[in-house]
């Protein structure tokens, strides 16, 4: 029994030896993967894709802003987002590439029925989903995702966005204020969406400057979730 009872003890021992280097390791690396949720609703590191809906499905943020500055719609956005957003804007215009604007911002469940519809009838069901969400798996409704634009150089919600001078000011400097290039070219089979170079998703400085450092770009690919190309 004693024998027994040491070799239980040896076993946790080496366990909690296992998890103190772990938390060694994250504290010199200072990032810690478990500050937040990747399947609460109200995180900022919520992935949302065709395989992972919101929960609820019909979730509606608590904390939804309406920004004063680069928003001539309106519309609105997690506060969390809204913040960044605007520091993201004004260093955007300092730096002379214009005005980045919203162009869409929070959507409600639904509001991405409509949205969802429109453009399947539009564009047919598969290429109409690789544009649009289905209701509840939208990124849109957690308000921390925007659709942006500079609206004295046109390419609104469109491909060639990534040319102006704002977007490419974007593409290099959006992880500086929290924000990813959500579908970044090339990412189809991985996130199931066309290169959307308008399309910026707040996460967090902490989690784009880690993303920055391993050179990672897409989400599902730096979590290690499986490719969801497809519901």
């Amino acid at each position: 029994m004693l024998k027994k009872t040491f070799g239980t003890m040896a076993t946790a021992l080496a366990l909690a030896s296992i998890l103190s280097a772990s938390t060694q390791a994250t504290a010199v690396d200072g990032f810690d993967t478990t500050q937040h949720s990747l399947t609460a609703a109200n995180s900022p590191w919520v992935v949302v894709n065709k395989k992972h809906p919101l929960n609820p499905i019909q979730y509606v943020p608590a904390n939804l802003v309406t920004p004063k500055q680069f928003n001539g719609g309106g519309l609105r956005l997690a506060k969390p987002a809204a913040d960044a957003f605007l520091k993201l804007a004004l260093a955007g215009k300092a730096a002379g590439v214009g005005s980045i604007s919203i162009a869409s911002g929070y959507r409600s469940y639904t509001r991405q029925v409509a949205v969802h519809a429109e453009d399947v009838r539009k564009f047919g069901l598969i290429a109409g989903e690789k544009l649009a969400a289905r209701p509840g798996f939208s990124e849109h409704q957690t308000g921390l995702a925007i659709d942006v634009w500079a609206p004295t150089q046109g390419c609104r919600i469109r491909v060639c966005f990534s040319t102006t001078k704002a977007g490419k000011w974007l593409k290099a400097n959006a992880w500086k204020y929290g924000f990813i290039i959500r579908y970044p070219d090339g990412s189809y089979p991985i996130t199931g969406y066309q290169f959307e170079p308008w399309h910026i998703r707040f996460v967090g400085s902490e989690l784009t400057t880690k993303m920055h450092s391993t050179g990672e770009t897409i989400l599902e690919r730096f979590w290690e979730y499986p490719a969801s190309p497809k519901y």
